[in-house]
């Protein structure tokens, strides 16, 4: 007698999680299964997510720090891209930090590793008034600044040219205007910024003290948005909106300097 064993089916479901509001991708956000404790994935750096799993009906949860959790229902017969869009939530509980484990530093993957908050950096007094994310950098622990006029800075010991730094996964070999006094990144524009003091993951090569990650807006791609600022030495414009509606964006952010007024030119 002949026994035709058949593998239970399964099926992908995909797709985007973003920013109601400004349709930026989410870094990190969860895609829970309810049915299934412990299964789902989290938004990789391009907002981007994927799970597969046996057919079935399953509800999944979509998550944010900050943001409202929502909850869908959907029968898995086939692959699927579902993209969630998530609001800002006005309504979170109070959150008390009393303290971190005790083996926090031993039982994480990512040590060494720091990342920024772009809010964060205009509230830090910096030279000028001009916020930087190179300057902010230099008051973390481990880094030091390569010298007054310089926006090169120092690892745990390594090297100003021993930094592995990346925009949007370009090598950028020259982060600096103007003698030092400010870095290629213009704040208005950049995203998030990951900082890699030790050991660096395997897809980061040819350098030795550190990694230096920065991820660029992609463009509100709900509605138009301008902003900027009148500073000591530099202003600063920004400019972004749809092209096509949740489709496409763009993004124009510039810097103009009065170096040359106080030179003479």
């Amino acid at each position: 007698m002949a026994y035709a064993a058949n593998a239970q089916q399964k099926f992908t479901i995909s797709g985007h999680v973003r920013d109601k509001a400004s349709g930026e991708e989410l870094i990190g956000a969860s895609i829970l299964v309810k049915e299934l404790p412990g299964t789902g994935a989290s938004a990789n750096e391009y907002g981007f997510y994927s799970i597969t799993l046996p057919a079935g009906n399953y509800t999944f949860s979509s998550s944010y720090v900050g943001y409202a959790e929502v909850l869908q229902t959907i029968k898995l017969d086939k692959n699927q891209s579902i993209d969630w869009k998530l609001e800002f939530g006005t309504t979170l509980e109070e959150v008390t930090v009393s303290a971190t484990k005790e083996d926090d530093n031993l039982s994480r993957t990512t040590m060494g590793t720091e990342k920024l908050d772009i809010k964060e950096i205009s509230k830090v007094p910096v030279l000028f008034g001009e916020k930087d994310v190179l300057k902010t950098l230099q008051l973390l622990p481990g880094i030091k600044s390569a010298g007054e006029g310089n926006s090169g800075f120092y690892v745990r010991g390594g090297a100003a040219d021993q930094n592995l730094i990346l925009l949007d996964e370009a090598p950028v070999y020259n982060a600096s205007h103007l003698l030092g006094f400010f870095s290629t990144f213009n704040s208005d524009a950049i995203k998030d910024a990951t900082i890699i003091k030790g050991n660096s993951p395997a897809q980061y090569g040819g350098r030795l003290a550190s990694v230096l990650d920065v991820k660029m807006k992609d463009g509100n791609d709900q509605n138009y948005n301008v902003s900027g600022g009148i500073g000591l030495i530099s202003s600063r414009l920004s400019v972004e909106g749809p092209i096509q509606k949740e489709k496409s964006s763009f993004l124009v952010s510039g810097r103009r300097t009065y170096a040359d007024v106080f030179a003479g030119q």
